[in-house]
């Protein structure tokens, strides 16, 4: 018998992947065994109990905890929704649930105290199993995924949206931090119950598999519930076949024992040292090291500490600082990083960089961002203007917008395989000629990938020059090639078409030019520091630009949107910047950049806005702007790299 529109999943903001609709009394029947659960533990301080979330910000870094303990502000600190559709989680952890039918959810919803007695309580049984128990022990507390008691055994199963490849042996080092999850987790629960014999498994989507479910991530809908008045969670239910999703097996646990079990004392030994820190409620010294370039904790607001500027308000601050360096953590020096050693010694100025940072196959790079930023001037190579000379025409700047989630989107697909939803191509038809728009993006939530490629091939076509900004376009049809494949395919022409642009061999060419590795290879200005991402590289440009062309472009943006600004100095502001937010829905995306894509087109059709139209016309205006920017930046810098200088 299936099981459908049974089973609804509450989601929190710090604890995620919880049940609702699973009934159990736990009053039927008593253990047969000795009581392996101490009496309850209960704190006065919750800020001095060390969670799970507490034990992987102190493992960064020690003073990072002092600061989340203290309420510093964060980067980090962004909507807990937006980031439940980044990660995919909601869905996988639902999905985890419907593996244990008889599961009980504990109520973390009415606050953690309330959530360890109703743990204490649920622990009684003999046999019971438990989704986001609290478990509590000498001044740490644990929050399980799924728990399963059976006797005097405890399991602790960790659902992880993370894909498997089970073709590996053994787990690879990007698994430890999920580990130590898991070891976290069963050195509070071993503490807390000393008769229990505790396991450790991971649960987890197995790559290699394919699902026969058309629209499974759509049969998880997730809805916005604030009827406590305490905080923000949501609500997600499943309305499918929870019997089809159980025999299809698309999830997998993995034990592993063995590996918790080396390194628990390595953990337990932080856990203590973390336990003291928040019992002494003292700042640690600051270990300063080239870590804290990317600290979440370097965070502006008004009226609140910089828990960065902190720890280094001894330290220099020169104007042209080492943390700008193309690539600063890979420069050695007397068997060490080099940017490590400069701090301890206080040399922060890209002038004491060490003569091997310009040296290898990064030097060369280095030494001019160095020189040119020294000078304040732009580069460009000599050659650079040539290069683009020999480009054949029509030039297409493309950029492609894509998804992958953990839970397939369509069947056939396996965990995380791309599902690409729009495109964009700006045109330059002949030399001289002003570029032509030309844009596609997704209907509907149906698999678009097949319409998406034959969209693409229409307008390119066989000839011409395709550019792209890094390989990500190319890897994209190198994928729906792959796909088209092995699906049968009524469109041959679009598999010779796919064929031809796509490189499947070394040796083989193909239409498209990388313009991310020619601006590396060709290009600098001081704005652009150490990066070359596009977001970097346009406002370089437009610093320097003196194409007439090019305000003329940002201006005539879209029929209803001009983009051309300029900023306090007279210079072309940043057009990005000045893209309009959704302004349909609180908490909606604001589509900048790729990853704000990402999460608009999910939240369009599985998230929040769902189902409401004015929703999904905002987020596709956004969309289509978003990615008709990035094509529009793109011949914004060929046009600037094609002027040849002074």
């Amino acid at each position: 018998m299936s099981e459908k529109n049974g089973y609804t999943f509450k989601v929190y903001p710090f604890f995620l992947f919880l049940s609702k609709g699973f009934s159990h009394k736990l009053t039927e029947k008593q253990s047969s065994h000795p009581p392996i659960n101490p009496p309850m533990q209960t704190f006065q301080n919750f800020s001095r109990t060390l969670s799970k979330s507490d034990y992987k910000t102190g493992q960064s870094c020690p003073v990072k905890l002092f600061y989340k303990k203290n309420g510093y502000p964060s980067s980090n600190e962004g909507d807990a929704y937006l980031e439940l559709l980044a990660e995919g989680g909601y869905a996988v952890g639902a999905l985890a649930t419907l593996y244990y039918p008889t599961g009980v959810r504990i109520h973390n919803d009415r606050g953690v105290a309330h959530a360890l007695e109703e743990t204490a309580v649920a622990l009684e049984r003999d046999q019971v199993v438990l989704f986001e128990a609290a478990i509590a022990a000498s001044g740490a507390v644990a929050v399980v995924d799924i728990l399963v008691k059976e006797g005097q055994t405890i399991t602790i199963i960790e659902v992880k949206s993370k894909a498997i490849d089970l073709t590996k042996p053994e787990l690879g080092s990007e698994w430890n931090e999920h580990l130590d999850d898991i070891a976290f987790q069963s050195e509070v629960i071993q503490e807390a119950f000393p008769a229990a014999h505790v396991k450790s498994l991971l649960f987890v989507p197995d790559k290699s598999r394919c699902t026969d479910i058309e629209g499974l991530y759509s049969q998880f809908a997730i809805r916005e519930n604030r009827s406590d008045g305490s905080f923000r969670f949501y609500d997600v239910e499943f309305l499918g076949d929870a019997e089809a999703v159980r025999r299809e097996g698309l999830m997998v646990h993995v034990d592993v024992m063995s590996q918790v079990e080396g390194r628990r004392g390595e953990v337990r030994q932080l856990m203590d040292q973390l336990k003291a820190q928040l019992e002494g409620g003292v700042r640690p010294e600051p270990p300063l090291g080239i870590q804290c370039f990317s600290c979440e904790y370097n965070c502006e607001k008004e009226n609140a500490p910089n828990g960065f500027r902190e720890c280094w308000s001894e330290m220099p601050e020169p104007e042209f600082h080492i943390r700008d360096v193309y690539h600063l953590g890979t420069i050695k020096a007397s068997g060490q990083k080099a940017a490590d050693a400069m701090i301890s010694a206080q040399l922060l100025d890209m002038r004491d960089l060490p003569p091997s940072a310009f040296t290898g196959k990064r030097g060369a790079r280095r030494r001019i961002q160095v020189e040119h930023t020294l000078r304040g001037t732009e580069w460009k190579s000599p050659d650079l203007a040539e290069e683009i000379s020999g480009w054949s025409y029509p030039l297409h700047f493309v950029d492609f917008e894509t998804t992958t989630t953990a839970l397939p989107l369509h069947r056939g697909l396996a965990p995380y395989e791309t599902v690409a939803f729009q495109w964009s191509c700006h045109t330059i038809p002949t030399r001289g000629a002003e570029p032509i728009h030309t844009e596609w993006l997704s209907p509907n939530d149906s698999f678009p990938n097949f319409t998406f490629a034959r969209r693409l091939m229409d307008h390119l076509g066989d000839s011409g020059t395709f550019l792209m900004w890094s390989s990500h376009e190319h890897t994209v049809l190198r994928h729906i090639l792959d796909q088209i494949r092995r699906f049968p395919s009524q469109d041959p022409s679009l598999q010779r078409w796919l064929e031809f642009v796509v490189r499947q061999h070394p040796t083989d060419t193909t239409p498209w030019v990388d313009m991310n590795a020619l601006a590396l290879r060709a290009y600098f200005h001081p704005l652009m520091g150490g990066k070359t991402s596009i977001k970097r590289v346009l406002p370089a440009v437009l610093s320097a630009a003196r194409s007439p062309r090019i305000p003329r472009w940002l201006d005539a943006f879209s029929p209803d949107l001009s983009l051309l600004r300029y900023d306090k100095s007279g210079q072309i502001a940043n057009p990005y910047d000045h893209l309009p937010p959704v302004g349909v829905m609180e908490g909606a995306e604001r589509v900048a950049e790729g990853t704000a894509a990402m999460r608009a087109y999910q939240d369009m059709w599985y998230g929040l806005g769902r189902g409401k139209e004015e929703v999904r016309a905002g987020y596709r205006e956004a969309l289509l702007r978003y990615c008709r920017l990035d094509t529009l930046a793109m011949v914004v810098i060929w046009e600037h790299w094609g002027i040849e200088q002074d």
